[in-house]
């Protein structure tokens, strides 16, 4: 990026100083990680961590026995499907449980642990699954309908109310009732229409009743199974979780689609986005996110195979909209909102900070969902001098120090993000420097991914934080932006309550005509661009690396994290 495409604008000089301040050099080897994937979630959405995407397949004949280690720099939080809302979580969980469903990597759906797709009644409102016959857990004992029952229980069921789930706002809102008529028949029936049922909510790793199914609600949050489960359902099953380090996983014999050919999947914890791809090029890793300013000099390296494509994923950050949070007062006016991200010069860090893996957004849809408005109500472009008027109007003066203020209460907060992503470390600094030219004090803080989804879902003590979220194939964004979901353990962390939102929401939620669901979106696309409760920055891209002993894995749009149907395919050619 040269300084001619904006030479006289005085934020991007600002910006160039800061690169500058690294050395380009030293920028390129250290802004990493694509990361934006928090999205917290799991299933149907999550946070992200971190990017994806690498078909890596042969005709050669596969092998059984070696390994594979996958790196991440985020460590996991939980194993339990049901209590986890981000994609490093996810990721391990989907090797070890399996949904009623999975997802091609073109958003299709597929049946995992269901025979085939459910039959949906002529009202809309009943689902019946067939299970595949002989299902077994890891442990022998029977995958039937109870445990499917079990498993959406801890999420929609009063008797269930003290689980910290994620899906609760949703499930216990549309799941009327669950009936297992038999040991392969699972009937669902939802209070009204809802389109995303099926590829939001359908593809939950099922748990264990035979384990779980004596504890607790309470007891269920803090089970030991959480962190080592004794009993899988999916390809692998687990050995151990070194926190901070690693979690090794196993064959699992009596998985339903044939035993697996590896002996052993590793997921191995890295500092760092740029450590992930050093250790490609070294191949101490085998499987992993590339880092943007990595992804040139990794092209080159003749031992890792790196395909790069859309994501239903985007990085994004919140304000603390809960008026009782210290920092609530600040962001109450959309005024301050919107001159926020007027602020700030975001094709600028889709550029310098990506190096150009990714694209500027005017939505909160991604590109590749048939509901994405490329031009909704409002668009916001960089102009400093508009946020500046902005909080003018709003009455936000600056003070003798710089700083903006409004009956005494400064216009000034902590920004928090996760440790390690370097994309999100270096764009706390862009940020704190933009806004730093218009008046507010914005200082960055960086935590561990497991304490980022901490403060987003449960804890709730943050003034703004940035993160990424990974959408399911439906354009439902409601678990983000519906009041319903900002109850504990829910993913509206940022405490955002709109009647029209929710309205807009629940209506595209309750029809399945598309092009009537397409119209709503587009409608809450337009809200959302005036509103602008949590600004979206870029939409990102998936890459991801893949060492070329490894065959088999086929990674895609929507099937980077949790969603792998090809993981019990996966083999080594020096079987090792």
């Amino acid at each position: 990026m040269s300084r001619d495409e904006v030479a006289d604008d005085k934020g991007f000089e600002q910006f160039e100083k800061f690169l500058e301040a690294w050395s380009r050099r030293d920028f390129l080897k250290r802004a990493g990680g694509a990361a934006a994937y928090m999205a917290f979630l799991g299933g149907a959405v999550e946070f992200l961590d971190a990017c994806a995407g690498n078909p890596n397949t042969t005709t050669t004949t596969a092998k059984k026995g070696g390994h594979v280690v996958e790196g991440n720099f985020s460590d996991i939080r939980t194993l339990n499907s049901m209590l986890s809302s981000d994609t490093a979580s996810n990721q391990v969980i989907g090797l070890m449980f399996d949904g009623l469903l999975n997802y091609k990597k073109s958003g299709d759906l597929i049946p995992a642990l269901a025979a085939d797709l459910p039959k949906q009644s002529a009202d809309g409102l009943t689902y019946t699954f067939k299970l595949r016959p002989n299902l077994k857990f890891s442990d022998g004992q029977p995958i039937t309908s109870d445990d499917v029952k079990f498993t959406y229980q801890l999420a929609y069921d009063p008797q269930y109310a003290d689980v910290a789930s994620p899906r609760r706002g949703d499930l216990s809102k549309y799941i009327a009732s669950i009936d297992t008529p038999d040991p392969l028949t699972v009937v669902i029936k939802t209070t009204q229409v809802f389109a995303p049922f099926l590829a939001s909510h359908g593809l939950y790793g099922i748990l264990p009743k035979h384990v779980l199914g004596s504890l607790s609600a309470k007891a269920i949050n803090t089970a030991d199974f959480n962190t080592a489960p004794s009993v899988t359902s999916g390809a692998f099953k687990f050995v151990s979780w070194e926190k901070g380090q690693q979690v090794t996983m196993a064959r699992n014999d009596n998985y339903w689609a044939g035993a697996p050919y590896l002996d052993q999947w590793i997921y191995k914890v890295l500092p760092d986005s740029v450590a992930v791809t050093n250790q490609l090029k070294t191949g101490e890793i085998d499987i992993g996110p590339v880092d943007p300013g990595q992804f040139d000099a990794l092209r080159t390296t003749s031992t890792v195979a790196m395909s790069e494509f859309g994501v239903p994923t985007f990085t994004f950050y919140a304000y603390q909209l809960d008026p009782t949070k210290p920092a609530g007062p600040l962001f109450q006016d959309k005024a301050v909102r919107q001159a926020l991200l007027y602020a700030l010069d975001r094709q600028s860090i889709v550029t310098a900070v990506f190096f150009g893996h990714g694209q500027v957004a005017n939505s909160v849809e991604p590109p590749i969902s048939w509901a994405y408005k490329d031009k909704p109500q409002v668009v916001v472009g960089f102009d400093k001098a508009k946020a500046e008027s902005l909080l003018e109007g709003a009455g936000w003066a600056k003070g003798s120090d710089g700083i903006r203020a409004k009956n005494g209460l400064k216009l000034k907060f902590t920004m928090i993000t996760n440790a390690g992503n370097k994309q999100r470390e270096s764009m706390l600094t862009v940020m704190q420097q933009a806004w730093h030219d218009i008046g507010v004090e914005a200082t960055p803080s960086l935590i561990q991914f497991p304490q980022l989804v901490s403060q987003i879902v449960s804890i709730r003590t943050f003034d703004l934080f940035l993160v990424g979220f990974n959408w399911s194939a439906d354009p439902d964004v409601s678990p983000l932006y519906h009041s319903r979901n900002a109850v504990p353990g829910g993913f509206n962390g940022a405490d955002f309550k709109n009647d029209q939102a929710d309205t807009l929401l629940d209506q595209a939620l309750n029809t399945l005509d598309r092009t009537k669901r397409k119209q709503l979106y587009g409608q809450f696309q337009d809200l959302m661009s005036d509103l602008q409760p949590s600004p979206v920055i870029l939409f990102n891209k998936g890459i991801y690396g893949v060492n070329t002993r490894v065959q088999g894995t086929d990674f895609g749009p929507f099937n980077q994290f949790a969603q792998r149907p090809w993981n019990h395919g996966v083999w080594v050619t020096d079987g090792k």
